[in-house]
């Protein structure tokens, strides 16, 4: 059975650009794992862009890095359209050392959505 943490707090309504609320502590995380983003609510012509950022920082995410971005374009379906990377897959992320933490950026939001956000690891 999957270990599920949270990165977002809960499903998250998303309207412009910017940190999405939540941030999870990966000082402890280890192995293999599955970082998953699911998006709904877009109609054909919204979209939205959403980085996966990274800290190790005393001072979080001033030494931010981007090591995942993704692109939901008009995702009308009601469950949402969910896209993931594994953990080999994004090697400069700073998981296991002090202050590590993960949180979701929305970088681009087009049309006017109102986007909902929800951000996990599964392990």
């Amino acid at each position: 059975m999957a270990t599920i943490s949270a990165i977002t707090t809960g499903q998250q309504s998303v309207t412009t650009t910017g940190a999405i609320t939540g941030v999870l502590n990966t000082s402890a995380l280890t192995g293999a794992f599955t970082v998953k983003i699911r998006v709904a609510g877009l109609t054909s012509a919204q979209n939205i862009q959403i980085a996966l950022e990274d800290t190790a920082n005393a001072t979080p995410f001033s030494d931010a890095l981007q090591p995942w971005c993704v692109t939901f374009a008009g995702v009308a379906e009601p469950e949402g359209a969910t896209q993931s990377v594994r953990s080999y897959q994004i090697p400069a992320c700073r998981f296991g050392v002090a202050n590590s933490e993960l949180r979701l950026n929305a970088q681009v939001v087009t049309g006017s959505p109102t986007a909902l956000v929800q951000g996990w690891i599964e392990q």
